[in-house]
């Protein structure tokens, strides 16, 4: 690897943001840069019309000093944002996940002798159920709702573990 050369970090930092571009920035880029502002110019930036100007909830009208600012901005919150992650995944661990896997037997056997009811009972089954709940429109998905918590808690794992990798590059 060439890092010592010139210009490998914006080579480095431009192949990152790939994905970013393509998705958000690729059609309207061109359409909203309308100013290359450099701090530089004027004497004194302290007036506040010597600020960037910006598009009201767009950003900067100079798209490249956006960029310098999302891309400062993520580094400064890096801490931040894998705190973020790992409390979502705790929370979300040890209050829903957990509830659902500690049941899971119980659930699964009620599952059971509900699927063993005759449809006139199962019928009065769920006529019995208060509005609302799970159990009176699913009666029979407990092992499919398991799943999809199973399917979130693994997504926010891969979210943090995909945020980690992209820090490290």
């Amino acid at each position: 690897s060439d890092e010592g050369a010139p210009g490998a970090r914006e080579r480095d930092r431009e192949k990152a943001m790939v994905f970013l571009d393509v998705l958000v920035n690729w059609g309207c880029r061109r359409c909203l840069h309308k100013e290359d502002y450099s701090f530089d110019e004027g004497g004194d930036k302290t007036r506040s019309s010597s600020r960037p100007s910006q598009y009201p909830l767009l950003g900067f009208k100079d798209r490249h000093l956006e960029d310098e600012y999302l891309e400062h901005l993520v580094v400064a919150s890096r801490a931040r944002i894998i705190l973020g992650y790992v409390t979502v995944i705790l929370l979300y661990g040890s209050g829903r996940f957990t509830f659902t896997w500690v049941n899971y037997e119980v659930v699964l056997w009620l599952e059971q002798l509900y699927g063993i009811l005759s449809d006139e009972q199962k019928e009065d089954f769920k006529e019995d159920q208060p509005v609302g709940t799970f159990a009176k429109y699913f009666p029979n998905s407990w092992s499919t709702l398991y799943a999809f918590d199973c399917l979130v808690l693994v997504i926010f794992i891969l979210g943090l573990v995909a945020v980690v990798c992209m820090y490290q590059m």
